[in-house]
């Protein structure tokens, strides 16, 4: 079991901490001053520390003590540590020279759960241990982080798609990561020893689509000099993954109905009929049902496709995933490009969440490699951004709405409790139009006020 040690007076973060992750492999522990701590870390000690120092002089000192131990430690704990955005009794510097990660209050509570679900997997992996991959912590899954209901659920569908040796069709946005979706599926199927061949339809010349899906005989074209193999033959025995599928040609549209009901190809040229064993997996980001009523995908393709669907969700859709990817890629490009950022402004962190993403995730990695490189100190600043996600909301919308917690497993009160503050954020705390939004009397919603603490 891993162990975690809040140390924080008011014991806030060790009661959110405990809900976020109850029914895991987990202890969460907590005590409210850094002396009582330096007793614990000897030889079976914990795995992460979590110190608030926003405290006295003293405790600040044998905090450092009990960090300095740590970094000399080769089992070294995960260190986090929160401190005071007007910079405290110690020099952030000098934190940050200590702790794997520093926070400046006041913290997100989406932020310190995906960080820790970080600090737990380092510190599991390091020690060889081995993870539920049925847990409901949120963890990396074939290259993708998941820190919400909606990727878990996502992980989850893959994880039955792999099971079955059916036609997938995987749709989503732009940048969402549905070519990770269907590699995903592929390395999880029976045909993971088997080629994976993905192909971007969108990208070739239409009148070469059939050449380079089925391949082409000697002489078949002018610039045709010998016979060709195309991807079909290439992925035998494993998965073809046709990404921008909405694009094809209503040629190369019957030409892949043909396929998929006759498991053969021809090639462009040839004569004979070629068996093929492979799963096809296509991927767009339109509405092929649309496409289909407005003609400009043929409605018998679409079924055969679409024996299974997976939607892939929007970045804005994943609770906590903005902040959950941040913390990943920024170490990530740190080591890339020989930098030392270990923490991120708080109006970078509001600019970062009031944004709304249209290119997904793809855009969030782009735009925090080109901060990390640009980056001049340890700290990520706002001046680090493109100006359209700076300027991102106004003054009265930087406060952010409160986070839903949508992790499997958190209590059913504690979402109550949270879609009441979210309803009160919206209605600017008009407890007359809240308990309206909640279809519930105002007394109603007064009690429950009172139940969670919220009065």
């Amino acid at each position: 079991m891993l162990r975690l040690l809040v140390v924080q007076k008011t014991g806030k973060i060790q009661a959110l901490l405990a809900q976020r992750f109850a029914g895991h492999d987990l202890s969460v522990d907590a005590m409210p001053f850094i002396s009582g701590a330096l007793e614990k870390f000897k030889p079976g000690g914990y795995d992460v520390l979590i110190w608030d120092a926003d405290t006295s002089k003293t405790e600040q000192s044998k905090g450092l003590e009990l960090l300095n131990l740590l970094t000399k430690d080769s089992s070294r704990t995960y260190t986090i540590v929160l401190t005071d955005p007007e910079g405290g009794l110690l020099p952030l510097d000098r934190l940050k020279g200590y702790a794997h990660r520093t926070l400046t209050q006041p913290v997100d509570e989406d932020e310190i759960c995906a960080l820790v679900t970080q600090a737990l997997r380092q510190q599991a992996l390091k020690n060889g241990a081995s993870i539920d991959q049925e847990a409901r912590i949120p963890l990396e899954f074939e290259g993708m982080l998941g820190v919400s209901l909606p990727m878990q659920e996502l992980f989850q569908r893959i994880l039955e798609a792999a099971s079955e040796d059916i036609s997938v069709l995987v749709t989503g946005e732009t940048g969402t990561g549905k070519d990770m979706v269907a590699a995903a599926i592929h390395k999880r199927s029976r045909r993971k020893n088997s080629p994976y061949i993905a192909v971007n339809t969108g990208a070739m010349p239409s009148e070469l689509v059939a050449s380079e899906l089925f391949g082409h005989e000697r002489g078949a074209f002018t610039g045709a000099v010998e016979t060709t193999k195309g991807r079909f033959e290439e992925a035998q025995g494993g998965t073809i993954f046709l990404d921008e599928i909405s694009t094809i040609s209503e040629k190369a549209q019957v030409s892949l109905l043909r396929v998929l009901e006759s498991k053969s190809i021809r090639r462009v040229g040839g004569e004979k009929d070629i068996p093929v064993d492979v799963r096809v997996i296509a991927a767009t980001n339109e509405n092929l049902e649309e496409a289909v009523k407005q003609k400009r995908f043929r409605e018998d393709l679409f079924y055969r496709l679409e024996v299974f669907h997976i939607h892939v969700p929007a970045l804005r859709e994943r609770p906590g995933g903005v902040t959950l990817l941040t913390n990943h890629f920024v170490p990530h490009f740190n080591s890339i490009y020989k930098k030392k950022v270990r923490s991120i402004a708080v109006e970078t962190w509001r600019c970062l969440r009031s944004y709304s993403w249209p290119g997904n995730v793809r855009e969030l990695r782009n735009v925090i490699q080109r901060a990390v490189l640009m980056a001049k100190g340890p700290e990520l600043t706002p001046d680090l951004l493109p100006l359209r996600i700076r300027t991102t909301g106004t003054a009265e919308t930087t406060a952010a709405a409160p986070h839903l917690p949508m992790l499997a497993g958190t209590t059913l009160d504690a979402v109550e409790r949270e879609f009441i503050k979210a309803t009160l954020f919206l209605t600017n705390g008009n407890k007359k139009e809240a308990a309206e939004k909640l279809g519930i009397s105002r007394r109603a919603l007064y009690n429950k006020l009172k139940k969670h603490g919220l009065t």
